[in-house]
């Protein structure tokens, strides 16, 4: 059990990020879409996103398309990437080898994973009838259709390996790299990725749009690659999963876990879940023995397009998250900073993510009545009450009377920042109330 969690991520795609308010282009949902604002507010958006991190013990900022060329590419990497540096914070690229663009996700790069399939087509991965596997996401999540790498390619191998090498070469200001295979993209089907499957025992049966062999084949080259230019990065592997999901993760003789296991210490093994909670998170499992000695971070997706929605207030669920992890013995949590701090539900959030992660025993009232309290000056009860009223957007009959309470408690509050809260959430609820009264 552990008295505090030392590593807190937020993780974010770029085209959904949206910390400056008022702008043209935002989009609140989505993979793999278009960036739509005007390049320059990319670096807006992350700046202020990292200052908040800096003011409010958040380690790391991943980025997803961190590299484009619609918002600057390299140059606007490194202005962000070192901006962080200034203040403390790190910025990981998240990026899928196999996947997902590869490491620049859109752009006339040769570090485009799409790029260099179009130019290599007989290193893509094949389907079940021997064509070329694509990835295609339709709105509202995304709409590219992306090539996938085959992970027993050996040029694709060189490949992923040589761009690692380069990235960090060209980008030394880079904190580090959030790295995955591919979720959303099924096994790559071809006659050596089936034989080397049989071989390694990675269960993908149990999950089948997952590869543990296919994680477990390279994560240990990729980040050894990385270390070998950048020895302070962090390489935060994910895993997709929680350990208890698939029986695999338990067995320490097994081929894959075997493998991964070959990593150094300072590895990160990044455990999602993105239903909070599932049942298997109620027994507080520990980790695995055989991987204890790494950093361990659990990734949750509260007040997502995935779950909940935006701007929901979760600050029980983040409160659980980080108890969970530390009674597992998982070092680091990680959840979504997309959204800017003005939005009160999502700023109680992040605070409740700072407090948890440096309290992770501490009870909710703790919460209300040291944070929630004094920013919107009122007694711990009252506090405790604006978690209550947020929660009526499940039971939205009820709205018409919270505005009314909301509306009574505003009449005793003289502080403008206080008022803005109360009224930020008397809004948000209106705003479900309003929909679930309307005809069509």
């Amino acid at each position: 059990m552990l008295d505090k969690l030392n590593y807190r991520l937020f993780w974010n795609w770029d085209h959904s990020t949206n910390w400056c308010l008022n702008t043209v282009g935002r989009q609140n949902t989505g993979v793999s879409n278009l960036y739509t604002k005007r390049g320059p507010e990319f670096e807006r958006d992350y700046k202020r996103m990292i200052e908040w991190a800096a003011d409010h013990g958040v380690s790391s900022v991943g980025c997803v398309a961190l590299l484009r060329d619609c918002h600057g590419g390299f140059e606007s990497a490194r202005r962000i990437c070192g901006y962080a540096r200034e203040k403390g914070v790190r910025v990981n690229l998240i990026a899928g080898l196999y996947s997902y663009g590869g490491l620049y996700y859109e752009g006339k790069s040769q570090l485009s994973l799409n790029n260099f399939l179009e130019k290599h087509p007989e290193c893509m991965a094949k389907d079940m009838d021997g064509t070329p596997r694509f990835i295609q996401f339709r709105h509202p999540h995304g709409w590219m259709r992306e090539p996938v790498a085959c992970p027993s390619n050996p040029a694709v191998r060189n490949y992923v390996l040589d761009t690692l090498a380069y990235l960090f070469m060209a980008l030394p200001e880079l904190g580090g790299i959030q790295m995955e295979t591919g979720d959303c993209t099924p096994v790559c089907m071809c006659e050596k990725c089936r034989e080397r499957r049989a071989l390694w025992k990675g269960g993908e049966r149990r999950i089948p749009q997952l590869s543990l062999s296919d994680m477990a084949g390279i994560y240990p080259d990729a980040a050894n690659t990385i270390w070998s230019i950048s020895p302070d990065a962090w390489v935060v592997c994910e895993m997709y999963t929680h350990y208890t999901n698939n029986p695999v993760y338990q067995d320490a003789e097994n081929p894959c876990v075997k493998a991964m296991c070959t990593l150094p210490d300072k590895c990160f093994l990044q455990w999602g879940d993105r239903h909070f909670p599932k049942k298997v998170w109620e027994d507080f499992q520990p980790v695995p023995e055989h991987l204890r000695r790494f950093r361990n971070i659990y990734r949750c997706h509260h007040s997502t397009q995935w779950a909940e929605g935006r701007h929901t207030l979760t600050v029980e669920k983040i409160r659980r998250q980080c108890e969970m992890a530390a009674d597992a013995g998982i070092q680091g949590v990680s959840i979504f900073g997309e959204c800017s701090a003005f939005h009160a539900n999502t700023e109680f959030n992040y605070l409740a993510f700072q407090y948890f992660a440096d309290h992770p025993h501490a009870t909710l009232r703790a919460f209300a009545e040291e944070v929630m309290a004094p920013r919107l000056a009122c007694t711990a009860d009252v506090a405790e009450r604006y978690i209550q009223l947020a929660d009526l957007i499940y039971d939205r009959a009820k709205i018409p009377a919270a505005s009314a309470e909301i509306t009574k408690i505003l009449a005793g509050i003289t502080d403008y920042d206080a008022q803005r809260r109360w009224m930020y959430l008397g809004s948000f609820l209106n705003a479900y109330y309003w929909e679930s009264i309307q005809k069509n």
